[in-house]
């Protein structure tokens, strides 16, 4: 049975076109983190001129995605999300490193940061032939392992513009911590059928503790954990000793998988106003899956409040001034993406929060003890 829980306030983007199918071009890339002394091995996944390794960026500006593999599971069976988000027009990179026996997942997590920021310095560099290629949109996105160092990856980190966890998995250090700390809106994606990462005590909790203003839960019913990457051995064979009672096929999971994650990408990384709505209504109306979503937006038509607390746009200071907050209050700023852009702890005066003055609209939320204040500030110049 369907079992949607929809919490999202009106949407309110500007639109972005997206492009036809592109010829699918790869490459191997080696990035090197000086400061950690670690060279990251990527295959790459980009839009191209003609189809074929080596071959050159084609025309325009192109959103990232560093995907992070699964325990055991090499970068192969993740070339199906490669080359589909290559064909719609991103540029996709899948580090190979910690594939051992005894991966280190911090050192995993700040693979996937790095990449995803060493990708992005690629556009102004002319040697490169990514060079003028890179939009400064990117996502991090992990399976299993990858999807709990992805989680560690995007925690604290102000440059990822969205995140994809797919049957994300417990870490040391622990992604359900990390969560808690991650601002960019936020897709989990579990199976109900996965009994290699139950979703209890994996998905569920890394989904509770994330405190992005945006993010979703999405349940693939009758699917399994090693359903989200194309047939490994060892998956498989971890999977069999638990017994994955599956009512899909792989090829059926792929199919869900993407339908849901195009459109989070195409709304986060892209600006479609119509992704957004596209992808709540595929969540309430598909029997393919269980989910919850929760989105605050800036257009909030209505101020939510006590008539005690206060917000407004300083134009004198370039600041968002909040009045009457009390200690102990936590003041929260969303930006049009529905991501955290300042947090402050409240005051008996007033508070004066710092923003990036990038948005038209901000969304003020103001937590106390006993309620939540939400209030919608224009950013009038």
């Amino acid at each position: 049975m369907r079992n949607t829980t929809l919490l999202i306030a009106t949407l309110f983007f500007i639109g972005a076109a997206v492009a036809q199918p592109y010829a699918i071009g790869t490459r191997s890339l080696t990035f090197q983190d000086v400061l950690r002394d670690r060279n990251i091995t990527c295959s790459v996944f980009y839009p191209a001129t003609v189809a074929g390794a080596d071959m050159p960026v084609a025309d325009g500006s192109f959103p990232s995605i560093v995907i992070g593999h699964g325990f055991l599971i090499p970068v192969g069976p993740y070339g199906y999300l490669g080359e589909h988000y290559a064909a719609a027009g991103y540029i996709v990179l899948i580090p190979g490193t910690e594939g051992g026996f005894a991966p280190v997942h911090e050192e995993f997590g700040q693979d996937l940061a790095f990449v995803a920021s060493a990708i992005q310095a690629l556009d102004s560099d002319a040697g490169s032939p990514f060079f003028g290629h890179v939009d400064p949109s990117s996502a991090l996105m992990g399976h299993s392992m990858g999807g709990g160092a992805a989680v560690l990856g995007a925690a604290n980190n102000t440059g990822i513009n969205a995140v994809v966890l797919m049957a994300p998995a417990e870490t040391v250090p622990s992604a359900i911590a990390a969560s808690a700390l991650i601002t960019a809106p936020t897709l989990v994606l579990a199976a109900s059928e996965d009994c290699v990462t139950p979703i209890a005590q994996h998905a569920q909790p890394i989904y509770d503790a994330n405190s992005a203003a945006c993010k979703a839960f999405v349940n693939i019913l009758g699917g399994g954990h090693c359903y989200f990457a194309d047939g490994n051995f060892t998956c498989s064979i971890g999977e069999a000793t638990c017994a994955g009672n599956f009512t899909i096929t792989r090829a059926e999971q792929h199919s869900a998988v993407l339908d849901v994650t195009d459109l989070w990408l195409d709304h986060f990384l892209r600006g479609s106003d119509a992704a957004l709505t596209a992808f709540a209504d595929t969540l309430d109306s598909s029997s393919r899956f269980s989910s919850s979503f929760a989105c605050l937006a800036t257009n909030v038509g209505s101020v939510y409040d006590t008539s005690v607390v206060r917000a407004y746009w300083s134009n004198a200071t370039g600041m968002i001034i909040v009045s009457a907050s009390l200690p102990g209050d936590v003041v929260e700023v969303f930006d049009m993406t529905g991501k955290i852009v300042a947090r402050e702890l409240g005051n008996a005066e007033q508070l004066y929060v710092k923003v990036p003055g990038n948005t038209a609209v901000y969304l003020v939320r103001v937590q106390h003890k006993d309620r939540v204040d939400v209030l919608r500030v224009p950013a009038v110049p």
